[in-house]
């Protein structure tokens, strides 16, 4: 059984509304971190690390169209090649001398792209409204019991810049809509024992890459 909440295991069914304008405005504080930013546009994981050199005419698709964004900029580059194939024993063995491209972050780029994430990120999320707050018990670690809430909202998305709308990114990736007069809900885990939030939004499945023959 798939359980969306493994972790708990007693509630009360109490509602807190008295407590909803508190827990607004803290976990608000935790969805506007910087490093929270709503929305990310993942890149292939072997092309998601600047500056970034491709040879051998592999696939550069994706990055070619932040290019075309202004956030990377190319130049050309040449490398010495060995064949690993070529026969150790006709030593000594002379490189190839092979031509490719360097992708580097321009200023631009640099405002979006989120090194740990390896994504060009964007956008705010607002919380309209928190709707009922719940006192939960929790085992964590094993055996730990923690105290906290489930605290259930609504959301919007905000502050979208106008390029993250280029109709090119429908070929790559899957994405929600970013209309910003939609609203989300979600439901947030309060732990009293070091006062932290998990949002209960997974940010990495917002905005997916297709796979190839999803494209």
């Amino acid at each position: 059984m798939n359980l969306k909440y493994p972790l708990i295991t007693t509630f009360s069914l109490l509602l807190f509304g008295c407590n909803n304008v508190d827990y607004k405005q803290s976990l608000q504080e935790t969805l506007s971190r910087e490093d929270n930013r709503a929305l990310c546009y993942f890149l292939p994981n072997n092309q998601n690390i600047f500056p970034n050199d491709v040879f051998f005419d592999k696939q550069t698709e994706i990055l070619d169209l932040f290019v075309d964004l202004k956030f990377l900029k190319i130049k050309n580059i040449t490398a010495q090649f060995y064949d690993a194939n070529t026969d150790i024993t006709t030593l000594p063995r002379s490189p190839t001398k092979i031509e490719g491209l360097r992708y580097q972050l321009t200023n631009e780029g640099k405002k979006y792209f989120v090194g740990n994430k390896g994504a060009f990120c964007f956008g705010d999320i607002i919380i309209d409204k928190v709707n009922d707050t719940y006192n939960i018990e929790m085992i964590r670690g094993g055996f730990q019991v923690d105290t906290g809430k489930w605290i259930d909202y609504n959301y919007h998305y905000t502050n979208i810049p106008d390029w993250a709308y280029d109709q090119r990114f429908e070929q790559y990736y899957k994405k929600i809509s970013l209309n910003s007069q939609i609203l989300h809900s979600a439901r947030a885990t309060y732990y009293n024992s070091n006062n932290s939030y998990e949002t209960g939004i997974n940010k990495t499945k917002l905005i997916t890459l297709k796979t190839k023959d999803e494209e």
